[in-house]
């Protein structure tokens, strides 16, 4: 029996999945890429030690927390205050080796900066007040050993316009002599930092002169001084294609591109020689990468689209540990995903009592490098369907289960099918295991279109009648004459048209909802339709559509 949905319309988000057994078609296949959180924020990263750090945004309080997980070990929040903007924290080894967090707390946002160190064996919180200016403000800490590099927020007043233009700068701990500043290059302001015992990396945003101020960059510098080496540019335009992190292995450089021409990619920069290698990531990459000193990365999966920062998101991102590196040429299965389709993405739209089918698939990608090896399909998966519902007067969402199931066959498919599909059927997919093999799994946005009302109209002389499924009273449908229509065949055989009505009467529908009827004198010869238009998005019972042609005199 086909499970019926009342009263659904809005964007509609499927699919929370109950843990269930899990068939897994790929248990003899390599380690997986595994999810350490979900994030609802895009925040900073950073690994070191065998251990990971990050930000996580509490919803109760308005703060961010620091966040630390050890290699294998479950994450917890760090026994220091809270943050209101995420936590620009790195990872290093002190001066006896032990893996500290480095950040900068402001008094106000990005006002009052300081550099505080986090000790994750003593747990314990001190600021670094010898690299922490009262006068200025600090961004970027990052420590290796005895040596401490950050940056301070600059600006310029050129051409008219304020420029962002940050100033690296680096401590050598156990000496009295101050901060030395290093060569900034031209003007930008730095979004991630990196400190490799000499070799000190920036991403920057917003270079100057003005052919190159919406370049993302990455610049590499030498703690002992010296001018700044590009290393690599993306201009960067709407589809936001910018690098972002840094990290570093003992050789390389590592970065990612995000943004949509070209695809995602994790990028690494022989450091030597400075030739890029670059991986297309086959994920939805939001930014952050963090690597260790031996080489296990890190990453941020986006939500729903590409190049969406979580924050208007309404599934959250994943923090990844990369099962091997992305860089080798080693097989490497990515997290699961799930897709969804829908018939209301057809044109034309399906019509309310036309069969109604979700379906998709829950599949793992295999990856070596850039090249997809396999994909290999996830059976027996339980799957809910919800209801995305947007408060009224406002954005925000809120997520209404259904009661609609549905299992991954041996192939990893799935389908719903609807009896009763909302005028604007928006799914998503989304699978809740509980385990590492198959972590929190959306299928993007997922679909769109609408289900229109099934309509018929008869004309009896200047009379007009017809019923209408679903019921929609209190509505008025609209009596239409075909003014002009003008068609054309695609290169694949389909064909469209695009038409002109004019209206030239109004039927009421009647009390039960589910018919209407008119009289129109002195009707012209022509062509008639009966429509129902687009109604009030808040309503979830309205409909809108129109009905066949009816050919009069």
């Amino acid at each position: 029996m086909p499970t019926r949905l009342r009263g659904a319309r809005g964007p509609l988000l499927l699919l929370a999945a109950l843990v269930g057994p899990i068939v897994l078609a790929m248990a003899g296949a390599a380690r997986a890429d595994v999810m350490v959180a979900e994030l609802t924020a895009n925040v900073p990263i950073a690994a070191h030690g065998g251990w990971v750090a990050w930000s996580a945004y509490d919803s109760g309080t308005g703060r961010f927390r620091l966040m630390v997980a050890p290699h294998g070990g479950a994450p917890a929040a760090a026994p220091v205050a809270g943050a209101r903007r995420a936590f620009d924290v790195s990872l290093g080894p002190d001066t006896r080796g032990r893996t500290v967090a480095l950040y900068t707390r402001c008094r106000q946002i990005d006002r009052g900066c300081d550099v505080y160190r986090y000790d994750l064996v003593s747990r314990r919180e001190t600021r670094l007040a010898a690299v922490s200016s009262p006068q200025e403000d600090e961004a970027w800490p990052v420590q290796w050993g005895d040596r401490v590099a950050f940056v301070r927020r600059h600006a310029t007043g050129g051409r008219g316009e304020i420029e962002d233009c940050d100033v690296p700068f680096v401590k050598t701990l156990s000496s009295r002599a101050p901060s030395r500043r290093l060569d900034r290059g031209s003007c930008a302001r730095v979004t991630g930092m990196s400190l490799r015992g000499t070799r000190l990396v920036e991403v920057t945003f917003g270079s100057s002169p003005p052919a190159t101020r919406f370049d993302s960059q990455v610049r590499l510098l030498d703690a002992r001084g010296g001018a700044v080496r590009v290393l690599a540019r993306q201009g960067s335009g709407e589809e936001s294609n910018i690098f972002a992190s840094p990290g570093q292995t003992a050789r390389t450089i590592r970065v990612t591109r995000t943004g949509v021409h070209p695809q995602p990619a994790f990028v690494g920069i022989d450091a030597a020689s400075g030739r890029p290698t670059e991986v297309l990531a086959h994920a939805n990459l939001t930014g952050p990468l963090a690597v260790d000193e031996r080489g296990d990365t890190w990453y941020v999966e986006g939500g729903e689209f590409r190049g969406d920062d979580c924050a208007h998101s309404p599934v959250p991102c994943r923090l990844v540990r990369a099962s091997a590196d992305p860089l080798s040429a080693t097989e490497r299965p990515l997290l699961a995903s799930l897709t969804i389709s829908s018939p209301s993405a057809a044109t034309p739209a399906p019509v309310f009592g036309d069969p109604f089918v979700l379906s998709g698939r829950l599949a793992r990608t295999i990856v070596s490098g850039s090249r997809v090896v396999r994909t290999e399909p996830i059976p027996g998966i339980r799957l809910e369907l919800l209801r995305r519902v947007t408060v009224p007067g406002g954005t925000n969402e809120r997520f209404e289960p259904t009661g609609v199931f549905a299992t991954t066959g041996p192939g990893g498919s799935w389908s719903v099918s609807l009896a009763a599909p909302p005028a604007e059927p928006w799914f998503s997919a989304v699978t809740r295991t509980g385990a590492p093999e198959v972590p929190t799994t959306y299928a993007g946005r997922g679909t769109v279109g609408t289900v229109d009302a099934r309509i018929t109209l008869t004309v009896a002389g200047s009379s007009f009648a017809g019923t209408i499924s679903p019921a929609q009273p209190g509505r008025t449908v609209k009596i239409q004459r075909l003014i002009s229509r003008k068609c054309q065949t695609a290169r694949d055989g389909s064909k469209s048209c695009v038409d002109r009505w004019t209206t030239v009467g109004d039927a009421p529908v009647n009390a039960a909802g589910t018919a209407f009827a008119a009289t129109i004198p002195g009707l012209a010869a022509g062509t008639y339709t009966a429509a129902l238009p687009f109604a009030d998005r808040s309503d979830p019972s309205a409909y809108s559509g129109r009905s066949p042609d009816v050919a009069v005199g």
